[in-house]
């Protein structure tokens, strides 16, 4: 049996209409997309021969002949045969209809690529004896069983591909509608928005184009324009699409009025200062993107909406109104943590994210741990001199009292903060830093240094706590000059790349790597002050080891820290059961005493295992880590860490 049909598409859907084209006939009136030619095999054997419980007994094998590459993933990609294999049904007959459903959406693949005279077929080899060259048509070879022959293998399923010519774009043009506002220099073609002529006609490009275009519109005054429609008339003789792409334009308009909806204790002088246009101006919906984003930023708000009048005015006006739900302004927080080389640590904050009614943000911080105690507050002003900027002003004081040096000091800092790119954020400040430093085997002294710290990173993964794929880049740098012992100028960079990718569908198997980089140029080692130095080991560096423990030594056998460092950290991470999670890891990594790492110290490497248990706001996890090569004298034992998050 050979059903043959003419198929006419939109790009979105397929519907029969149940007409012949021949190749080299004309082509004038035809509003098709496409042929393909559906045929499906079936012998009078088959049909006499249903054997209940065959294919779920023996299972059945695919085997494609005809397409590959590119075209091949995209057709097994649709296929039940393929993506239900391991569930096979019970008899012939199921997997004819399993077989038939995979020609649909084949043919649909097919034509969404661009092949309009694409043909997909099938055959079912009951003898499981198809043999192994490809075949060249559904019907080659008969589906029939050999009388008395006994047999335990699989079904055969063969799916033939005859994809014929790759039709290309022959043309695109925009035809607007319902506008009494002037068109003239508005796209004409799809050609700028990535559809070019001899291109092939692949639909999800046209698609694409179509929806950018849209877009360009809305930001170029005309806040109503929607698609009407398209017109694609494919020539079966020069194997050509040609596409006229219909738009319902609507009138231009300018900005209107903003009306604000929702405020209770942030001062509308704060969404004003923020407005990213004006009454007047033509209107741009990037800008009302760009203004909501930054009022999500600010903290103030659990919800920002835009939402704009049904027409545009007598006046050419569209009013626009903000609809805001505010977040409460104060917040109480806490943690704790623990690790067997670090000790105990809390930490407690309160925050007010609305103190004067415009978004200045002032938070308490404290850090009380066996090694180290500080205590911070920072200051925010979002929207400073320009609606996506923040200032901030900070100052620190602690103590911190580790194997090689205790410190007591402090920081004040100031610093600017906004977006550079899409998920790029930029930093730059200035700081003053004082502490009297009293290093095992030297003398105390007091270091008083002013920095300029400068950075830049980009965050591409997919979530804060747990990202299961994208990646994380920061790039520091940091002049200093000032006096320790006496003058001392110096420049420290750092650079540090996170990567997750996942590795099935689901995202349960993730492969996490970490890798950073840090160098100090400008001074030898002794001239630094112990807390500018590099050391490694510990939770959140090198786990496995001690804090600080991964570092040069002095001529006494103690730690000195050095001017480069290098570490590495690879994990498995994989999640079962939704709540459940094992994750293997190995890390590594050196400091050395020059600006690079020169590897003259022995690379230190730990493996370990971790175990997660999932929660609404992130994973908690326990880490446990067994050095593997170590450079110090240290004692090899079994380390563990409790977390809040993944480990990096």
């Amino acid at each position: 049996m050979a059903i043959v049909g003419l198929y006419c598409a939109d790009m979105r859907g397929f519907s029969h209409i149940g007409r012949r084209v021949a190749r080299g006939g004309a082509c004038a009136g035809l509003t098709a997309w496409a042929m393909a030619v559906l045929v499906l095999s079936m012998t009078p054997a088959q049909a006499a021969q249903p054997t209940p419980g065959l294919v779920a007994e023996r299972g059945y094998q695919v085997r494609f002949d005809g397409a590959g590459g590119d075209l091949l993933e995209r057709l097994q990609g649709v296929s039940e045969l393929v993506s239900r294999r391991e569930t096979p049904p019970q008899s012939i007959g199921g997997l004819r209809r399993r077989a038939q459903g995979d020609i649909q959406r084949m043919t649909k693949v097919l034509q969404s690529r661009g092949y309009f005279e694409g043909a997909a077929s099938y055959q079912i080899d009951i003898a499981g004896q198809t043999p192994p060259e490809p075949v060249e048509t559904a019907s080659a070879a008969p589906d029939q069983t050999p009388v008395g022959q006994s047999y335990t293998g699989p079904v055969h399923v063969v799916v033939s591909i005859v994809p014929g010519p790759q039709f290309a774009v022959g043309s695109s043009a925009v035809e607007y509608r319902d506008t009494n506002a002037s068109t003239d220099g508005l796209p004409t073609t799809l050609l700028d928005l990535g559809v070019a002529d001899g291109a092939p006609a692949i639909a999800a490009d046209i698609l694409t184009a179509e929806k950018d275009l849209l877009a360009q519109l809305h930001r170029s005054g005309f806040p109503f324009a929607k698609a009407a429609g398209r017109r694609a008339l494919a020539n079966v003789e020069t194997d050509r699409l040609d596409v006229t792409t219909r738009v319902q334009l609507g009138d231009r308009a300018t900005f209107g009025a903003l009306h604000v909806e929702g405020l209770v204790r942030v001062e509308r002088g704060y969404i004003d200062e923020r407005m990213t246009f004006r009454p007047g101006e033509e209107y741009d919906s990037q800008k009302l993107s760009d203004m909501r984003v930054a009022l999500v930023r600010s903290g103030l708000f659990n919800a920002v909406r835009f939402e704009t009048a049904g027409q545009v005015s007598a006046d050419g006006s569209l009013p626009v109104t903000l609809t805001v739900t505010e977040r409460p302004p104060r917040t109480v927080g806490g943690g704790a943590t623990y690790s067997s080389t670090e000790g105990f640590g809390l930490t407690a904050h309160w925050e007010h994210r609305n103190l004067l009614g415009e978004g200045q943000h002032l938070r308490f911080e404290l850090r009380l741990a066996e090694i180290e105690q500080e205590a911070e507050a920072r200051y925010r002003v979002s929207g400073f001199r320009r609606p996506d900027q923040v200032l901030e002003l900070g100052t620190l004081a602690g103590r911190e009292s580790t194997d090689v040096y205790d410190r007591l000091g402090g920081t004040l800092s100031a610093a600017i903060e906004r977006p550079l790119a899409a998920r790029w954020t930029g930093r730059a400040g200035v700081l003053f830093d004082v502490a009297e430093i009293d290093e095992v085997g030297e003398p105390r002294d007091t270091s008083m240094l002013v920095g300029v710290p400068l950075k830049a990173s980009y965050d591409g993964a997919n979530n804060a706590l747990d990202p299961t794929s994208g990646y994380r880049l920061s790039l520091g740098a940091t002049p200093y000059a000032g006096r320790y012992e006496d003058f001392l100028a110096f420049h420290l960079a750092d650079a540090e790349l996170r990567t997750y990718l996942p590795l099935n569908e689901t995202r349960s198997l993730v492969f996490a790597t970490r890798a950073k980089f840090g160098s100090i140029l400008g001074a030898r080692t002794g001239e630094l002050p112990a807390d500018k130095r590099f050391f490694a080991g510990g939770a959140g560096s090198i786990r496995g080891f001690e804090f600080q423990e991964i570092s040069p030594l002095g001529s006494d056998g103690t730690q000195e820290g050095g001017r480069s460092l290098l570490e590495v950290s690879n994990e498995l991470r994989w999640r079962f059961w939704d709540d459940y999670g094992i994750v293997p890891f190995v890390d590594g990594g050196t400091v050395s005493d020059a600006s690079f790492p020169d590897f003259e110290e022995e690379f230190a490497w730990a493996g370990g295992l971790g175990f997660r248990y999932y929660t609404s706001f992130g994973p908690l996890g326990i880490d446990l880590a067994y050095p593997i090569t170590t450079p110090s004298d240290e004692k090899a034992n079994l380390k563990f860490y409790v977390t809040l998050g993944q480990a990096f």
